[in-house]
């Protein structure tokens, strides 16, 4: 079986003589804006105007995810993990890829632009747009460019932002949330 691929013919469209971009297979209007200009404005703007920016953010990408792929449940987790890492791609958010950590699923996102407190929502609309299902994430860490997101239930996701918040390190608080050590 060859493996998924993503093919990005198309996938943005410049019209200069109109001075617009668009971008997946609906023509999705966006925007080229410098990531300065966007950190900037994150840290001006309140905590819960910067989250809804990267929710609208990360759901767009998860809409153009799952018009890649159909139906996002029948994909397989290589499948669904290539389009929807060519989409974060496109967006310019760097590269994403999943890592397994026993029964834990941690996005991670390596060169993003944007700070990792703005990836955790980005990943988690993103999610939930494609599947059409609630996705809960704990922001686990951002060293240098790699952010490295928990995709979890709610409640695991709460518990381990509170033992990161205490100074648990990450890698201890997946431990902890497969039953080590609690």
């Amino acid at each position: 079986m060859a493996a998924p691929s993503f093919d990005s013919a198309q996938a943005v469209r410049f019209d200069l003589p109109r001075g617009s971009v668009r971008a997946g297979s609906g023509g999705e209007t966006v925007l080229v804006v410098p990531s300065a200009a966007l950190a900037e404005l994150a840290r001006s703007a309140p905590a819960a105007a910067a989250e809804a920016f990267a929710r609208a953010l990360g759901s767009a990408i998860g809409r153009r995810a799952v018009a890649r792929m159909g139906d996002a449940r029948a994909a397989s987790l290589e499948e669904f993990v290539t389009q929807l890492a060519g989409e974060v791609a496109l967006a310019g958010l760097g590269v994403l890829a999943i890592e397994r950590w026993g029964r834990a699923l941690v996005v991670v996102v390596e060169g993003s632009p944007l700070a990792g407190s703005l990836m955790a929502p980005v990943v988690g609309s993103a999610l939930e747009a494609a599947t059409g299902r609630k996705v809960a994430c704990a922001l686990l860490s951002r060293d240098g460019e790699t952010t490295r997101i928990l995709i979890a239930s709610d409640g695991a996701a709460a518990r381990v932002r509170g033992w990161i918040a205490s100074g648990t390190p990450w890698g201890d608080a997946l431990g902890r949330l497969h039953g080590g050590n609690r």
